[in-house]
Formats: C-alpha cells, sequence, structure tokens
C-alpha cells in the first residue's frame, strides 16, 4: 500500500470519525460502503464489498448511546478489508482483524471528545460576545483540526506501517492456530444478532428470531423471502392484536398528527422567521448537531449554532437578547438527530413567542422564560434520544442492513450504495417531518407524539420483520460446529453429523447467539463479550474441539 492510498484512508476514516455534515452524510460512510470505497482505493471493489457485508452481521444493532462508541465499526471495516487485499488474508481472518481493530481504534473516539473540551469552552467565548462567526470557526476548523490528529493521522499510520507486518505473521501460521480464527470468525457475528434481540427483542416477539432461524434452516431460502414472510408476520401480530377500540388503523394516529402540520401559506403570513431562516436552521442541525461532541456538554456547541440563525433573526437589533440565546443553548444537550429533530422545532417555536413578547413591549421571561426553553429541551432530549435510536438505528437499520448483506456477500457493487440510498431518503424524510411537526405544533407536538401509540406500533411491526430476518441471518451468518470424532467400529463418527445435526440442525449456532444475549441481559458490555467469544475461541479452536 502506498501513503497516497493510506493517506487517503485515513480521510475516509476522518469523514465517518469526524461526522463532517452529519447526518447529511452519515449514512453515506457506513461499514459496507466503506469497505466497498476501500476497496476502490486499493483497486479491488468487488472483495471490499465481499469483506463488508461478512463483517457487518458483527455490529447490526450497534448505537452509540449518549455518543459512546465501544467499538469502531469504520475501523473495522477499512483495516480488515485492507488486510484481505493487500495481504491476502481469510475472511474467517479479516472476522477477527475486524474485531481487534474496533475494539483499539474506538479508543481514539474517547481521546477526541476529550480534546474537544476545549472547543467548548472556546465556543463559550464566542457567544459572549455575540460572534457567530467565530462559533462557527471553532466548531468546523479548530474541532476538524483536532480530529485530524485523533483520527486521519493513526489510520494512515497504521494502514501505511502496520497492516504488512500482521499479514506475514496471519499467512504463517500453523493449522491448529488458523483454526483458532476460522471459529473466531464464524463466532463472531453472533454478537451482532444478540446485539439486536437485546435491543428489539422485547418479551413475546422473541420467538419470531426462532421461527426465521429454523424457516433458513429447514427451507434453504435466504433474506429476499425472509423479509416478505416477517412484514407479513409483522402485519398479521399486529392486525391480532388490536385493541377493539383502537380506530387509527396499523400505525394508529400518526396520520391525524400530519394533518395538522400541513399548513398552507396562511401559517407564515404572521411568523416572525421567515422560511429561509426555517430552513437554515434545520440546515444548521444537520451540519452542527453533531460535530464538537465532547464530553462535558455532548452536543452544546452544535445546538447553540443550530439557533443562531434564528436570533439574528429575531433580534436584529438587540444584541443583549442574541447573545442570551446562545448562551441558553450552550447548556448541556444531547439527542438522537432525526426522531429528535423535533426539538429545534419546538425549541425554535419557544424562541419566537419570545420575541414576540418583547417586540410587544412585554418581558421575554414572563410570556416565555429561558428556564423553560431548557426545561423543554431537557424533558424531550431523552425520551425521543430514546424512539429515535430504537425506531431507526436498533430496527430499521438493521433490517435493511440484514436484507442488502447478504447481496454484498455474494460482491454484488450495487448492495451496498442501494441500502445507504434507501436509509438516506428514509431518515432525511422522517428528521424533515419531526422538525416541521415540532415547530408547526409547538411545545403540545412532543405530548401528541408520546402519548398516542403510533411509534410504538412502528417499533413493534419493524421489531417483528426485524427479528426474523436476523433469524434467517443468523442460519447464513453464524458458524459454530464441534470437531470431535469418535472411533466406532471400522469408522469414525463425527458428534457433530450424528448427533447435533440429527436432532437440531444448527443447534450451536442458535446456542451461541442467546448465549451471548443472555450475557449482554445480565449486565455483560460488548467488550467483555467480544473478549470472551475469542478466548473461547483461541482454546477450543485451538484444541479442535471446535471448527
Amino acid at each position: 500500500m502506498t501513503i497516497i492510498q493510506a493517506a487517503i484512508l485515513g480521510i475516509l476514516y476522518l469523514l465517518y470519525c469526524g461526522e463532517i455534515f452529519v447526518p447529511w452524510t452519515y449514512c453515506f460512510i457506513d461499514l459496507m460502503l466503506v469497505s466497498l470505497l476501500t476497496g476502490l482505493v486499493l483497486g479491488d471493489i468487488r472483495t471490499g464489498v465481499i469483506v463488508g457485508g461478512t463483517i457487518q452481521p458483527m455490529y447490526l444493532a450497534l448505537t452509540a448511546v449518549g455518543g459512546a462508541k465501544p467499538v469502531d465499526k469504520c475501523a473495522a471495516g477499512i483495516i480488515s478489508t485492507a488486510m484481505v487485499i493487500t495481504q491476502g488474508i481469510s475472511l474467517e481472518e479479516a472476522l477477527v482483524v475486524a474485531a481487534a481493530a474496533s475494539l483499539v481504534m474506538a479508543q481514539l473516539n474517547t481521546l477526541n471528545r476529550v480534546l474537544q473540551v476545549w472547543t467548548v469552552h472556546r465556543c463559550d467565548a464566542c457567544v459572549e460576545k455575540g460572534d457567530v462567526k467565530g462559533l462557527r470557526r471553532t466548531i468546523f476548523i479548530y474541532g476538524e483540526l483536532i480530529r485530524v490528529v485523533c483520527f486521519m493521522i493513526p489510520m494512515t499510520l497504521v494502514l501505511k506501517f502496520g497492516t504488512q507486518g500482521l499479514g506475514i505473521l496471519m499467512n504463517g501460521l500453523p493449522e491448529w492456530a488458523a483454526n483458532m480464527f476460522t471459529v473466531a470468525g464464524g463466532m463472531m457475528p453472533a454478537l451482532g444478532f444478540a446485539m439486536v434481540i437485546m435491543v428489539i427483542g422485547k418479551g413475546a416477539l422473541i420467538p419470531f428470531f426462532v421461527a426465521g432461524f429454523f424457516f433458513a434452516q429447514y427451507t434453504g431460502l435466504g433474506s429476499v423471502v425472509g423479509a416478505l414472510l416477517g412484514a407479513f408476520l409483522g402485519w398479521f401480530y399486529m392486525m391480532s392484536t388490536k385493541d377493539k377500540d383502537d380506530t387509527g388503523g396499523l400505525f394508529g394516529d400518526l396520520g391525524s398528527i400530519m394533518k395538522e402540520t400541513r399548513k398552507g401559506e396562511d401559517f407564515w403570513k404572521d411568523r416572525l422567521i421567515s422560511k429561509k431562516t426555517f430552513k437554515k436552521v434545520w440546515f444548521n442541525w444537520r451540519m452542527a448537531i453533531c460535530h464538537v461532541d465532547n464530553v462535558e456538554r455532548l452536543q452544546a456547541s452544535g445546538m447553540a449554532y443550530t439557533m443562531a440563525p434564528a436570533l439574528e433573526e429575531l433580534y436584529p437589533d438587540n444584541k443583549e437578547e442574541r447573545i442570551a440565546g446562545l448562551k441558553r443553548h450552550m447548556e448541556f444537550f444531547i439527542t438522537e438527530n432525526m426522531v429528535g429533530g423535533i426539538i429545534p422545532g419546538i425549541v425554535l417555536s419557544m424562541e419566537e413567542e419570545r420575541a414576540r413578547a418583547i417586540k410587544k413591549g412585554m418581558d421575554g421571561d414572563e410570556v416565555v422564560s429561558s428556564e423553560l426553553i431548557n426545561s423543554v429541551k431537557s424533558g424531550m432530549m431523552g425520551p425521543f434520544a430514546g424512539i429515535g435510536d430504537t425506531l431507526n438505528y436498533s430496527t430499521i437499520k438493521p433490517v435493511l442492513t440484514a436484507f442488502f448483506m447478504g447481496f454484498a456477500q455474494l460482491g454484488y457493487i450495487w448492495a451496498p450504495i442501494t441500502y445507504v440510498v434507501i436509509l438516506y431518503v428514509i431518515l432525511i424524510l422522517e428528521g424533515w417531518f419531526m422538525y416541521n411537526t415540532g415547530y408547526k405544533l409547538g411545545s403540545k407536538s412532543a405530548a401528541s407524539i408520546l402519548r398516542n401509540n403510533s411509534v410504538q406500533k412502528v417499533i413493534t411491526f419493524f421489531s417483528i420483520l426485524g427479528l426474523f430476518v436476523m433469524g434467517v441471518m443468523t442460519a447464513q451468518n453464524v458458524s459454530v460446529a464441534l470437531g470431535i470424532n469418535l472411533p466406532f467400529a471400522t469408522e469414525t463418527l463425527s458428534l457433530q453429523e450424528t448427533l447435533i445435526d440429527a436432532i437440531v440442525p444448527g443447534l450451536l449456532p442458535l446456542a451461541t447467539v442467546f448465549g451471548i444475549y443472555a450475557y449482554l441481559k445480565k449486565g455483560g458490555n460488548i467488550l467483555k463479550a467480544t473478549l470472551w467469544i475469542l478466548a473461547i475461541a483461541i482454546v477450543l479452536g485451538g484444541l479442535g474441539i471446535l471448527i
């Protein structure tokens, strides 16, 4: 690998970890596409697609709760793909490399979030002066320079100087050691499927996962048929459990909320916020909300920058109010950025009400106080973060991923591209709808969404679909088998074939997934689960007990 190739991949890593223009580009920098782009840089796109599809199951339901990143799937994609293409390691070995790389490189995110504390204090200084240009410069220039040091440079050095030596080592392994990697590679995808069950496998829904597993095990049919059958089962379950008094259809009364937000030109006649500024606030939210995430106040700087255009339009001749507005949005803030888009919409509506009162000569704090605005933000960020993470990153995203990763494993270049485009459209439309809803309905919008059961119905439907498809993908991607052979008369009998497969085909892969699930449910974390899988693979794989 040349230094130029390593640097380009370092920039790709920066785009992902630096969260530039997030979430405008977040979907485009996902694992399968990252592996495709790595293959493009290294001259073997198809292999990149296959590697991405192969390691994707480990990270199906991975969500960075509170900004924390227990593992780094992007690093896993880049490094493992580079190793396969440039060093010729096997796909089984690539899974182990991906697991190790994701654990080690994730620590760079912690370093970045610590160093970004400096930017939040610099943002405080800019806010004190009402310096929006300084705020923008701190977020997008100084914050990005920190990320260059934390992400781009380390990845470039690892790729240029680390992969070759590791490749020589792995290609020279004896047979027993190679089997350890084979076993680990077969077991690692179970972690991703276990995480899916952990997140969306609520109570009575878990049997849908088991049903999907045995459906694939006994029929041999893949994810396409599985997705269709899972959607039917989700619809059937929802209709069969529907309350007699429920007149809102499959997804409740979400439609009524949408209808209430469809307001024409009359809505904008009496607004202090122009359509242009309304769109700019949304654009800033997309650009900045995750950009200088830090351990002290998380997304506070991004929230202040989001509201800056609105404050400038609301108080063109009142610098004190502009500064006061920026200060209240520099308080601690964290939420999911799609469903959570309802929050800047609500806040924008409240800021407008406050400004309208001030323009009439009233005391703004008596109408809409700073404390009220911050209280609404604080009260909303948790519930909508929970809804967004569950709906988008633990349900919809894994379902789409599982559907397309099978095609990626076969080397179809269109698979990761189609996947990210579909996901991108879904998330952006969802985020725009929630932002509009928040602004047009005001503070009552949150109560409208939280009190009806529409969101829960959507989550339940996609949970059933997701669990069934995940069961199908488990049968296809998790490989665990006994390597014990017993002498019998003149033959040698395999315990796997003659005993386990004869009783319940696929029992060990299914048991592995639920074993990891049980561990996570008891409070275990992803890091320790990964280490346990590697330890079991080393011991039992090295001894030949598992193959």
